[in-house]
């Protein structure tokens, strides 16, 4: 044998598990982790912050102790791989399904109506449920048919829609002014956090599609009984922690490092550098840009840097006596698009209420002093609620969630990066990525899931 040969560093097979850093604590980089631990591939989750959520979180409020959400979350029974998690990491008995599907809506002058849909198939029970609805008139409720038809005539076949607003869209379907402003607009402004005139129909016949097209089961809301921080992080953490996978809080991320267009890991901002086998960003946008060397961004991700977002305002009121029964409501004309009793969802019986309202595609609202919106809200539940009138709130607490999604607006879809990388071990998770869905719960999670797929 010669030198050359006794001097050579033997080849070392590749490790069947390769080690893996996920940058982000929230739901995308906790289904990712999850999934990857469950394969048996270590894994190392690096928050900044000292507590997981990323931006589905809950904490305590100081005065009442009562839990806030950081904005509520709705979810729906097609979000089959968020339900999938939960029920993977033991918490599917944190969240509550409704019996059928079921919207309530509250007009200052006709009162109140629902959209409730009957015990029959999809789609028929979403048609029982529009014929219904006494908020919108009978030529309204007939021609809503025509957006299901040109659902189902499309086939899956939206690429013409990622080039016109949800307005066009319906404006060309005939619908009138007056079913959009009180039922297509709250669907499209809730589920895309974007207002109709400026928001992509691609996404938004995705979200018909998914959850009123398939099955009933599908369309039916699906609410946490507790916070968001405490329907899936400690119980993602105990499942990643049995199975070898750790978690490190107030790690913040300075740089993602790589040579040879591979990650070799991070580099905190403490200076410590963790190295890994492959590395999943699961963290916004607006933070993996600044994550990211300036000639990488350019090369890998040019559209990332022209991202925007779309705010939500979530105003909590507390009354001493119980203002409305319902679960959660729409109103009508109004700058508020949702109350959400949260009494009645945590099935809590004491007296005083706490009401959370909340303000999607909040470009204007975000912007305003808290007071100011504090007031607005009050006077808003006095025109609507009658027992509101009654008493003033005993106390009130505003959160203003700036980057709540990415702003889908026309064109946005086709830029949004899928989560395999021209980097052939760096990965995006996150509800911006590409997920065929809007920014929501389930793309976050699908998205963690899909990139733990391709690491495994």
């Amino acid at each position: 044998m010669n030198d050359t040969a006794q001097n050579s560093p033997r080849p070392v097979p590749p490790s069947p598990h390769p080690s893996v850093i996920i940058i982000g604590g929230g739901f995308a980089g906790l289904a990712a982790a999850v999934d990857l631990a469950e394969q048996g591939t270590p894994v190392l989750v690096l928050e900044r912050r000292n507590f997981l959520g990323g931006r589905a979180y809950s904490f305590t409020d100081k005065v009442t102790g009562d839990t806030i959400d950081n904005g509520q979350h709705l979810m729906m029974g097609c979000y089959h791989h968020t339900l999938s998690f939960l029920h993977k990491i033991g918490a599917s008995h944190k969240v509550k399904f409704q019996p059928n599907p079921r919207v309530d809506f509250l007009s200052e002058t006709e009162g109140h109506a629902s959209f409730t849909c009957p015990s029959l198939p999809a789609p028929l029970h979403l048609l029982a449920g529009l014929s219904r609805l006494q908020t919108i008139g009978w030529r309204d409720r007939v021609n809503a048919l025509r957006v299901g038809l040109a659902l189902k005539m499309m086939n899956g076949n939206r690429a013409r829609l990622a080039d016109i607003t949800v307005r066009e869209w319906l404006n060309e379907l005939g619908q009138s002014e007056r079913i959009q402003s009180r039922f297509w607009d709250l669907m499209a402004l809730a589920t895309l956090n974007e207002v109709p005139e400026i928001a992509s129909a691609d996404m938004f016949a995705r979200v018909l599609e998914q959850g009123f097209l398939r099955t009933r089961q599908d369309s039916t809301m699906v609410i946490a009984r507790v916070g968001l921080s405490d329907l899936y992080t400690t119980d993602a953490v105990r499942f990643i922690e049995a199975r070898g996978g750790k978690v490190r809080l107030n790690a913040t991320v300075k740089t993602i490092d790589f040579a040879n267009e591979r990650a070799t890991g991070v580099t905190l901002a403490d200076g410590e550098f963790i190295s890994a086998a492959a590395v999943i960003s699961a963290v916004p946008y607006f933070m993996l840009k600044e994550m990211l060397a300036p000639e990488l961004l350019a090369a890998y991700f040019p559209a990332v840097p022209a991202f925007k977002s779309a705010p939500i305002v979530s105003i909590n009121l507390w009354y001493e006596e119980p203002v409305t029964d319902l679960e959660f409501v729409s109103l009508l004309e109004s700058p508020i698009e949702w109350v959400f009793n949260k009494n009645a969802i945590a099935g809590d019986t004491k007296q005083r209420q706490h009401l959370a309202l909340v303000i999607s595609g909040a470009h204007e609202a975000a912007p305003q002093p808290k007071e100011v919106l504090i007031a607005m809200a009050t006077a808003e539940m006095k025109r609507f609620f009658p027992k509101a009138r009654q008493q003033q709130p005993s106390h009130a607490y505003v959160i203003k969630e700036q980057h709540a999604t990415i702003s889908h607006t026309v064109g946005i879809a086709r830029q949004r990066p899928t989560q395999k990388t021209s980097l052939p071990n760096f990965y995006l998770a996150g509800d911006w990525t590409a997920t065929g869905l809007p920014a929501t719960i389930e793309s976050a999670v699908w998205s963690g899931q899909e990139c733990a797929r391709l690491i495994v």
